[in-house]
């Protein structure tokens, strides 16, 4: 299924800002870490003259490391492989996330073996330069277990070390400075954008086959119902793009909240609420304004009853509604942890319910009844994806366990 090109609508530089902005959600002191981590890593690269499409490579794994921390934060193996996993299946750089297994046995004699050795011993350094503060110290730490590295590497890093003033570098923030300037230039093609914001929702997504890639469907139909509106392109794309991001701010939700099979309490249920606010502060800055207003404004209903701000219909443009009503029709036509998926006459039974009760849009509704069959389609190969997806995951999951206990 072809994907709409949305290469002009946010620029790879706002995409990565996005990115980082959403690991902090998550955890500011790993984010810190991270960048800290690229940052050196970038800099040992450059020393050993490896190729710039590779070093692009290490500083994206650097920026996400232990973002498997999400799952489970005690246990390390566990971690890695979460991380690898969601790297594998999610990220742009699928084929690369291989090196986070470099000591499997099969890897001893691959470039992604090579390379691993190399991300492992900066990362280490990384973590002994925050725990002692001090860069000859930390040296000294990688000295004394120098034969689990290649010499090569270990002298590339005693020159970095000798030359520069790393520690100063990484407290005075102009690694920040470097690091920012260098990821701006990391450009993706329209196939990796559309997967980056896959890989950012599937974050908090890819635990459950039920809400993977609802994002995406939910972008896809709102894609859909945009072209049959006869909407203009560019704003078409950018409904998409709103589709693709709506739900970011859940990454700052509990998982026990987001996977519970039963009602949510009040207290969860505001807590809950606050996911379109958490979206609004990842997006700020990094898109039109236009684009976040669609994806913060996706739980606004026609007679003011959503939140967060309960706008009237007359307050919400037509893109806004369309994103409403395909989130609508997206969570329906999904199986869920409170319910079963529903049938295609259910779920136009209770859309055009909503529209009797000025909740939804009935000119999108109507849109929507007409052109069922096609925009279904398109929704239904992406939830087919995504069922597949998971069920390799899970597989690959219990061989990593399957391999640890061997």
């Amino acid at each position: 299924m072809r994907e709409p090109n949305c290469r002009s609508i946010v620029p790879s530089k706002n995409l990565w800002e996005i990115a980082i902005d959403f690991m902090s959600k998550i955890d500011t002191k790993l984010m810190e870490f991270n960048l800290k981590y690229a940052f050196i890593l970038y800099r040992f690269a450059k020393i050993q003259s490896i190729p710039n499409k590779t070093i692009k490579k290490y500083v994206f794994l650097a920026c996400f490391n232990d973002c498997g921390k999400l799952y489970d934060d005690t246990n390390k193996e566990t971690i890695k492989n979460e991380t690898y996993l969601f790297l594998k299946y999610f990220s742009p750089l699928k084929n690369y996330a291989e090196i986070l297994l470099y000591e499997n046995k099969k890897m001893k004699l691959s470039i992604q073996y090579s390379d691993g050795i190399k991300c492992a011993l900066i990362k280490k350094y990384t973590e002994y330069l925050f725990k002692l503060n001090d860069k000859d110290e930390a040296l000294n730490k990688i000295l004394e277990e120098k034969n689990k590295y290649n010499h090569l590497d270990i002298y590339a890093l005693s020159r970095l070390v000798k030359t520069t003033d790393i520690f100063y570098e990484i407290n005075s923030m102009h690694y920040k400075t470097i690091i920012y300037k260098y990821i701006s230039k990391m450009m993706f093609n329209r196939r990796e954008k559309t997967e980056f914001f896959t890989m950012l929702s599937s974050l908090f997504e890819m635990y459950s086959a039920q809400t993977l890639y609802h994002s995406k469907v939910t972008a896809i139909i709102a894609y859909k119902l945009a072209k049959y509106m006869k909407i203009k392109n560019v704003r078409c794309k950018k409904i998409y793009v709103a589709g693709l991001a709506h739900d970011l701010g859940k990454v700052c939700i509990p998982l026990k909240i987001l996977e519970t099979p039963d009602k949510l309490t009040d207290t969860e249920y505001n807590r809950m609420k606050k996911h379109v606010e958490f979206t609004k502060e990842i997006l700020t800055f990094k898109m039109d304004y236009d684009i976040i207003e669609i994806a913060y404004r996706h739980h606004e209903r026609m007679d003011g009853s959503g939140y967060p701000n309960k706008i009237k219909g007359q307050n919400l443009t037509i893109d806004q509604q369309i994103l409403q009503v395909a989130d609508v029709i997206s969570a329906l036509i999904a199986k869920r942890s409170y319910k079963e998926a529903w049938s295609i006459e259910k779920t136009i039974s209770i859309l055009e319910e909503s529209a009797t009760n000025n909740k939804l849009s009935l000119p999108v509704i109507e849109c929507f009844k007409k052109n069922q069959v096609k925009i279904l389609k398109a929704s239904t190969i992406l939830m087919n994806q995504a069922d597949k997806i998971y069920a390799k995951l899970n597989k690959e999951r219990d061989e990593l366990k399957c391999e640890k206990d061997s």
